[in-house]
């Protein structure tokens, strides 16, 4: 009978050179890494197998995941002007991620925390420390098994249209935590999942961290001690922000960020608490590409957006190449019967944001709406896609 094996590695990425940080204007906001370090960056893998399949799951402290350029409407919504958001990493990455692991690209999944405050660009020299740590890993797999537990956090907002804290239109809150242990009961890794922008980081703008999210898988990590790596998997975000956050804060609002990512941690460690044993097989994924129709003055006619699926007995995670609307993860749920269902943005690539139907009809507009490459068409498009990729997974 198969079992699960699997492995966890952390490993740190906090720049060693001047570097300019992508999330608002690299040109403007450039960290140096003698005096602008708050807190450290870090990436952590985790390698699943079932002896037949294999996956290879990676989490990074930055901000997008694209190998190569991406050309973003203007934020100010002049067509047809636009920002161009530089690769995170060199082309291949991920593909060498997977060779490491002995495995083909398509089972690698490639996630950014989202936090804005790291460098726009990490070079080889950084990817081959996460290659190492994914060989290792790949080479240290032991029997696993595994808890999950679900409810909702406190950390999270709409922030349409303005950027700002708005209680008037709903989110999904919804916030997951697995822990994976092996057969004498010891915790070795954990999967987080939930929906926020990492933007409370202000006053200013050039200093490096990993944000709430990061500082709460720090805190997670350091309850279940040395060897224990917590993977943050960002949601589906594109309009979800840190609640409370009106971005006209007048002071540095680390000590801010501070406190939300001890209360994010809070939230995990009494879910996990109270998680309960899941089936682990089968192990199973599957990505496709959909090409999104763009808006008018948009340079090409379409972009294509990778959809990415992991299936891990009762978990599930579905990921896209886009910065994804919230009300998105209520209609693709309504397509799975898994009993966990996780979403992920800003995974695999980066494609720009991708709102719902209903936001393209509210008449709102705001920053979201300016930058989006995609004419309303996209989100049907797109529904139907996911739905035939969550189809693969059952």
């Amino acid at each position: 009978m198969s079992q699960l094996k699997g492995a966890f590695r952390k490993v740190l990425l906090t720049p060693e050179e001047i570097s300019p940080l992508q999330g608002y204007d690299p040109n403007t906001y450039i960290a140096n890494p003698e005096t602008d370090v708050l807190d450290d960056l870090y990436a952590r893998v985790a390698v699943l197998d079932d002896g037949i399949q294999r996956k290879v799951i990676v989490s990074i402290d930055c901000c997008l995941t694209n190998e190569t350029t991406f050309q973003a409407a203007d934020p100010s919504g002049q067509a047809p002007v636009y920002r161009h958001l530089l690769q995170t990493f060199p082309e291949g990455t991920r593909c060498g991620w997977g060779e490491a692991a002995g495995v083909e690209e398509a089972s690698v999944s490639v996630h950014a925390t989202h936090t804005h405050s790291a460098p726009e660009h990490f070079g080889e020299k950084y990817t081959a420390r996460i290659r190492q740590a994914i060989r290792n890993a790949a080479n240290e797999l032991q029997p696993l098994r595994a808890r999950a537990g679900s409810g909702e956090t406190g950390v999270s907002v709409n922030r349409r249209p303005r950027l700002q804290h708005n209680d008037e239109l709903p989110i999904d809150r919804s916030l997951h935590a697995v822990v994976f242990e092996t057969d004498d009961g010891r915790p070795v890794g954990g999967i987080v999942n939930c929906a926020v922008h990492p933007t409370l980081l202000i006053n200013p703008l050039h200093r490096i961290s990993s944000e709430f999210v990061g500082l709460a898988m720090k805190e997670w990590e350091q309850e279940y001690g040395d060897g224990f790596a917590a993977l943050f998997i960002q949601g589906f975000s594109g309009d979800v922000g840190p609640h409370g956050h009106y971005r006209n804060e007048p002071d540095d609002t680390y000590p801010w960020v501070q406190r939300l990512g001890h209360e994010l941690y809070g939230e995990i460690a009494t879910i996990a608490g109270r998680a309960e044993p899941i089936k682990t097989l089968p192990l199973e994924s599957a990505e496709v590409k959909v090409g999104l129709p763009t808006r008018a003055m948009y340079f090409k006619p379409s972009i294509d957006v990778t959809l990415h699926g992991l299936r891990l007995g009762e978990f599930v995670l579905v990921s896209v190449s886009c910065e994804v609307f919230n009300g998105y993860a209520g209609i693709l749920r309504s397509f799975c019967a898994a009993p966990y269902m996780l979403f992920a943005g800003v995974s695999n690539g980066y494609c720009g944001y991708l709102p719902t139907a209903q936001a393209y009809g509210d008449g709102l507009g705001g920053y979201e709406m300016n930058t989006t490459p995609y004419r309303a068409e996209a989100s049907d498009l797109f529904v139907q896609a996911a739905k035939q990729l969550i189809a693969q997974l059952h």
